[in-house]
């Protein structure tokens, strides 16, 4: 599949693509010396054991789990020989955490990984963009921040809380519907950090497609879509070769042309624009 143009992702989509670039060449790496056994999120906390003799207090916000989630991760990390856990020698109230060579090796590991990936970056955008890049995910992860120190505040109070809807549809082959759905004129992509789940994207508009074997096409979801012409859109969704249904466009009595497609998995989508534009 060629890569999408991110002018028609949204960014949350492309952020997940991007992530799942690193994960994939920590994994390779991590495969090729042996190691399957490490914890999710158990090289974030690796990392900060190294840096700071262990996790830090913000680390649970920053990987947008639990207090209770990391202690986990860490008790398993010492089971599994990644890390040793002593009694500080000058308080010994206090738990000291510190790598294991197998730690060491972990942590090494993920640092080529990145730094493959960061070389492929650097050789495909300007020095200048990937700085931007940079600051414009240090801004997100301060939202983020600041997001969740304002627990207080009433929800939907003084700032718009819905920002976008996107529906789930079940598919029985995920790399078949992300066809199905760029014949549609959708910028599609695959999640890489999972081998069952994709996101399709066009106008701002996306959807989100979840692969399930066992699906039945005669129980498949549903969504409206607002369209600016109705019938403009049924006309290239009812090209030959396009797959899936799609029903003619008509007036419908609450204000709308309207018409139909549905996908090869049973997937419903209705669309409409108001009739006189």
């Amino acid at each position: 599949m060629d890569a999408p143009s991110g002018r028609y992702l949204a960014t949350p989509t492309l952020m997940r693509a991007a992530r799942g670039v690193y994960a994939r060449s920590i994994r390779a790496e991590l495969r090729t010396m042996g190691i399957d056994d490490l914890p999710r999120n158990g090289a974030f906390i690796l990392n900060a054991i190294e840096a700071a003799g262990g996790p830090p207090p913000d680390l649970p916000a920053e990987l947008g789990v639990t207090k209770q989630a990391v202690s986990q991760v860490t008790d398993t990390l010492v089971s599994r020989g990644y890390v040793e856990r002593s009694t500080d020698a000058s308080d010994r109230r206090r738990i000291r955490l510190t790598l294991t060579e197998s730690g060491r090796q972990v942590v090494a590991a993920v640092g080529r990984a990145v730094e493959a990936v960061d070389e492929q970056l650097h050789g495909r955008v300007p020095e200048g963009q990937v700085d931007a890049m940079r600051a414009g995910l240090l801004a997100l992860a301060q939202i983020k921040s600041a997001d969740g120190g304002a627990g207080a505040r009433r929800p939907g109070a003084g700032r718009r809380q819905l920002r976008q809807f996107s529906p789930i549809f079940p598919v029985r082959d995920l790399r078949a519907a992300l066809a199905h759905y760029a014949a549609l004129g959708f910028t599609t992509v695959a999640y890489e950090d999972a081998g069952d789940y994709g996101f399709a994207d066009r106008d701002g508009t996306g959807l989100h497609l979840a692969a399930d074997a066992g699906h039945d096409p005669a129980r498949g979801s549903a969504a409206y879509l607002y369209v600016g012409d109705a019938d403009a859109l049924y006309a290239q969704w009812s090209q030959p070769g396009i797959g899936g249904r799609t029903e003619p466009v008509g007036p419908m009595p609450y204000g709308l042309r309207e018409g139909s497609h549905v996908d090869p998995d049973g997937n419903l989508i209705r669309f409409g624009s108001p009739i006189g534009e």
